[in-house]
């Protein structure tokens, strides 16, 4: 769009440096120091500078030399620029470095690295002794290049009587910004090219550098890389610039984005999203970005041009990634998938000493190349199929399982779905499937599979854990986090606080199913890199803040903003956090709550109160899971929507938040069992487990007799409802 607004000042300004009295002859703080720098208050008081003391003590007087390494930092945290350490990215660039630069080790690495990723600094010399002071040529020349300074067209030095002893290489970065009126000489006579800085120096610069020039955007995922998608975030560290964006696919250059650009906000617009679409042609799109910041007052940033090569092809073969190499106690895994797949989801052959196992099947058209006869050039035992979903994405090559013979498992639910399909493949394939039981065990030889059904994604979606392993693979079960397409998976078949029950007990059974007790690694089909417990913790706090604190800490979809309306619940910062987890939609941001549980006759709920309208999460008085240690619980059916396909949307022996009576069968001779009992809510007025209070995740210990009974009540968090939960205990 076109900028209406008054235009911005442009290079160049003759600015007077900010007043530095009270930061040369008085006491300057680390937190002084980093809120000049623009870093957030809450970093502000830890932020760490070489030369800086330990807090707002009188010997932190601001007045010590900086080195390189501290220098730069300054830079890198102004920019707030990510390392590549703190996100998974198969397609991101190697990282640059330096020889004397070992991350873990040198202090400031992290942002060393990013600025020579930003190529604000050289590595062409292979050193860049961060040790060593740094010289005003050199900030002269970092700071030129962070904040893409034009140069200047007259001399700007000539009157300097050093002018001739700057660098040639600096030379131009000098002028440039003495030229802008951004930094002075150290006398009037003196530019002192090889003098040191100090750090309140460092810090009248920069503060005069972003008093009068809005810092240039800068993009996430980074530029220069080839990958399948990109989802790109533009900003800029100046607060209350505007940004524009032009952009092509074809590799052609870009207008102007300071006078045709689109306006750019990432609460409403989300990521911008660079793919390939299936109605494309050709094999790749080359994209190129243009983008510029504004704000009124300060000079119109520079543009900066940004390129990713996305490739697609038209046409591709299957390819397989050997994850794990089988040995006498776990299976041989691998990763297979097709690079012309759009949606890239992936497909696993497990295989065990005597029999093998492919988990999904694929979204390359299964008349455009066989998986079957993929998967018999990598397997060496006979094998069956499990269907995770009924998605085009996840299913599109079982037919040529079934038609071959091959046994294909999927649940009931979604063995209906397919049967109920307008694809003749699908229907026949749905025709021939078994249907697989939550909690079935399938023995692979040295090792043995555990299915779970889990309604979220699909009503009858199967996940499956090795258990001597503690492997599991969740086809789109347990979200997806990869950064660089912003995932935002939906569960949206099941109500939240329903399917944070199930959740809560499908954890629990995989844990039982473990060997080991323990979730070792976790695969969504579309996640290139496993994660493990923590990102799976996090998946369940997406569902659990909700139920917390309510609509309010939902949030614009990363993935289309307010614009296309969407609701998310994120926990961890993508970029920074390696188990980061977002899911959604949960409906639109702006509609009207409905998706958590409220009384129905669409089928069996026993839920009296709709947790939908106002302050209805303040509302949850009920249990959403409970443990047993020394006796079984005794489930009961539980519903989630009206039936399907002629198949109810049910699953048996679960626990239900809204059933309040429930046996338990202990063996002959059991005088204790162990209870664990978890409140829906993390904000619950009080849990008692036979008039006896018990904390949150707390356990406890209660005696039994035959006919004995237990007593658990719950009061919501605003104290309104009471839900009393009878455990009647059998003896078998």
């Amino acid at each position: 769009m076109t900028n209406t607004r008054q235009m911005e000042p442009a290079f160049p300004l003759q600015l007077q440096p900010v007043a530095t009295d009270s930061l040369l002859t008085g006491k300057i703080s680390r937190r002084r120091f980093a809120q000049l720098l623009g870093l957030p208050g809450l970093m502000a008081s830890t932020v760490a500078l070489s030369g800086c003391g330990g807090g707002d003590s009188a010997a932190d007087a601001g007045t010590e030399v900086l080195t390189r390494a501290a220098f730069v930092a300054t830079i890198s945290d102004y920019f707030d620029w990510v390392h590549s350490s703190e996100y998974v990215d198969p397609y991101k660039a190697v990282q640059p470095t330096f020889v004397d630069v070992i991350f873990g080790a040198t202090r400031y690495a992290k942002q060393i690295e990013t600025a020579l990723e930003e190529a604000i600094i050289s590595n062409v010399g292979g050193r860049f002794y961060p040790d060593k002071l740094v010289s005003r040529e050199d900030v002269a020349d970092i700071y030129v290049k962070a904040f893409k300074i034009p140069a200047a067209a007259g001399n700007a030095l000539a009157g300097f009587s050093d002018a001739s002893s700057i660098s040639a290489s600096k030379r131009a970065s000098v002028n440039a910004i003495v030229a802008a009126g951004l930094m002075q000489g150290s006398s009037a006579s003196l530019f002192a090219p090889a003098g040191t800085i100090t750090l309140n120096e460092a810090k009248a610069i920069l503060a005069n550098i972003s008093a009068g020039l809005v810092a240039p955007p800068q993009v996430m995922c980074k530029p220069g890389t080839t990958a399948p998608r990109r989802y790109v975030r533009i900003s800029t560290p100046t607060a209350g610039a505007t940004i524009y964006y032009t952009v092509t696919f074809d590799g052609s250059e870009p207008a102007d984005p300071t006078t045709a650009g689109a306006m750019y906000d990432f609460t409403v617009d989300g990521v911008l999203q660079f793919v390939n679409p299936l109605s494309s042609t050709t094999d790749s799109r080359l994209y190129r970005l243009k983008t510029v910041a504004k704000k009124n007052g300060l000079a119109v940033s520079a543009v900066r041009e940004f390129v990713w090569n996305i490739v697609r092809p038209q046409v591709g073969t299957f390819q397989a990634k050997l994850m794990h190499a089988g040995t006498s106690t776990s299976p041989t895994v691998w990763k297979i998938n097709n690079p012309a797949e759009y949606f890239q989801a992936f497909v696993f052959y497990i295989e065990g000493s005597t029999r093998g196992l492919v988990f999904d099947a694929g979204e390359y058209g299964y008349q455009k190349a066989n998986l079957k006869t993929f998967i018999d050039t990598l397997a060496t035992k006979p094998y069956d199929v499990i269907v995770g979903h009924n998605h085009p994405d996840h299913a599109e090559q079982i037919y040529n399982f079934t038609s071959a013979g091959v046994t294909l498992y999927a649940s009931a639910i979604e063995k209906a779905a397919f049967m109920a399909s307008s694809r003749s493949d699908f229907q026949s394939a749905g025709t021939a499937a078994v249907a697989i039981t939550d909690g079935q065990v399938l023995n692979l030889g040295n090792v043995q599979a555990t299915a779970y059904v889990q309604p979220g994604h699909t009503n009858g979606t199967v996940t499956c854990i090795v258990n001597q392993t503690g492997w599991v693979f969740g086809s789109d079960m347990w979200g997806c986090n990869r950064a660089y397409t912003a995932d935002t998976t939906q569960y949206q078949s099941v109500k939240v606080d329903l399917f944070l029950s199930l959740v809560q007990q499908l954890v629990v059974n995989y844990q039982k199913s473990s060997t080991s007790g323990e979730i070792v690694e976790v695969t969504n089909a579309h996640q290139e890199a496993s994660v493990g417990m923590e990102c799976v913790n996090n998946f369940v706090k997406c569902f659990q803040q909700l139920i917390d604190e309510g609509n309010g800490v939902a949030k614009p979809s990363i993935r289309g903003g307010t614009k296309t309306g969407d609701r998310m619940s994120i926990v961890g910062d993508m970029w920074r956090d390696k188990n980061w987890m977002a899911i959604g939609p949960i409906g639109k941001y702006a509609a009207a709550v409905d998706y958590l549980t409220k009384p129905t006759s669409a089928y069996p709920c026993a839920a009296a109160i709709d947790y939908n309208a106002a302050d209805g999460y303040k509302k949850y008085s009920v249990l959403s899971n409970i443990e047993v240690s020394g006796g079984t619980l005794v489930g009961v059916d539980v519903y989630w929507a009206a039936a399907a396909n002629g198949v109810a949307n049910k699953l048996p022996n679960k626990f239900d938040p809204w059933t309040t009576g429930y046996t338990i069968n202990v063996p002959t001779g059991t005088t204790s069992i162990v209870l664990k009992p978890t409140a829906m809510s993390n904000k619950i007025s009080s849990m008692k487990v036979n008039g006896t209070a018990l904390a949150q995740g707390a356990s406890t210990t209660v005696a039994v007799a035959a006919g004995s009974s237990i007593k658990i009540d719950v009061v919501s968090p605003d104290g309104s409802a009471t839900s009393s939960y009878t455990f009647t205990v059998a003896v078998v």
